[in-house]
């Protein structure tokens, strides 16, 4: 499967964070051909294994490779007598970028929306309690299919732009996990000594939690993720820690990852010629890795990302040629690691 299909695949199938059963169930269809095990754990995490080769005698680790599947979203707070849904974020979007934006409400059924300003913004940017969904349904009819709490996301689709570049709501963590796909055919067919674990983690935008979870079930002695990083905007030319797309699997060097690991990450790639640029945290990373790393009595971690612009939007951009970067590094660090 080509790139751009797989990402399109998994950018299909919605779920924002706390529901993310439909990509688990994809995810998990995906990975057991290349999995000698998997199951959904209480978290909602899909976890896959690949035993190692070493005897039962012999000293196994254990890898594991992670990526968040949850994406940003909504939640109905509330349904006005003149029929408009009251909604509240899940996970972190800039309140700005809502007015006029189309949305699809998960209720008994999917049904579209558009996000309106009921002040026509007043000369000042509204804030999210004074948004409103618009559908079209009066007060009973709407309440017949939406609920308190149902879930809704950005309306979306998949635009195949110029230049290798793809355009789509829920890249953040879709990319990362198409990466981790592509490489495990590429590990399966390697005669690794260690055991690997293949997570995609639940409620990352709210809190890393399925990451905390799923670390503290499996023990790993080594966690490669994968996730997203800024990608370069106009107004972004100047900054620090934003990458060009096309740039590569970008790769974090600080307190957030193992220090001598990162660097032997820097040489594969290198060796392997991997387009690739380094990024660099002084505190948390702002990903999974941090939290994986200060599970139980802590744990290496490692952390390869993609350049993405326009993060926790409908039209989040990135360029294929960067996840298969990612997918390659990721393949040759779970191979270096494991022999």
């Amino acid at each position: 499967m080509k790139t751009a299909e797989l990402i399109t695949e998994l950018t299909e199938k919605y779920g924002v964070s706390g529901h993310e059963s439909a990509v688990s169930d994809f995810a998990v269809e995906i990975i057991s051909k290349y999995c000698d095990e998997t199951n959904i754990d209480n978290m909602g995490n899909v976890i896959g294994k690949i035993t190692g080769t070493s005897s039962e005698n012999e000293e196994k680790q254990k890898i594991m490779i992670e990526a968040h599947m949850d994406q940003v979203g909504f939640l109905v707070s509330e349904i006005t007598e003149d029929g408009e849904i009251k909604f509240v974020a899940v996970g972190g979007i800039d309140v700005r970028i809502l007015p006029g934006l189309r949305v699809k409400i998960n209720g008994q059924k999917q049904i579209p929306g558009v996000i309106m300003d009921p002040k026509d913004g007043g000369g000042k940017n509204a804030a999210i309690e004074e948004l409103r969904i618009y559908t079209g349904l009066q007060k009973e009819s709407l309440e017949s299919i939406v609920k308190i709490g149902d879930h809704i996301v950005f309306d979306y689709e998949v635009t195949n732009l110029l230049c290798d570049n793809i355009c789509s709501g829920s890249l953040d963590n879709r990319s990362g996990m198409s990466a981790i796909i592509m490489a495990l055919k590429k590990i399966k067919e390697s005669a690794l000594k260690n055991d690997v674990y293949v997570v995609f983690s639940t409620q990352e935008e709210v809190g890393l939690r399925g990451a905390f979870t799923s670390t503290y079930g499996i023990e790993p002695d080594l966690a490669i993720v994968v996730d997203v990083t800024h990608g370069t905007t106009v107004d972004s030319k100047d900054d620090c820690g934003v990458f060009e797309l096309g740039s590569g699997a970008i790769i974090l060097r600080g307190p957030n990852v193992d220090y001598d690991k990162a660097l032997k990450l820097i040489d594969l790639a290198e060796e392997n010629e991997i387009n690739h640029k380094i990024e660099v945290a002084g505190g948390a990373s702002g990903t999974t890795a941090w939290a994986i790393q200060t599970v139980g009595k802590g744990v290496q971690v490692l952390l390869i990302s993609i350049p993405l612009r326009y993060m926790h939007t409908n039209v989040e951009v990135l360029k294929t040629s960067d996840v298969e970067n990612v997918s390659d590094l990721v393949a040759a660090a779970v191979k270096h690691f494991s022999i």
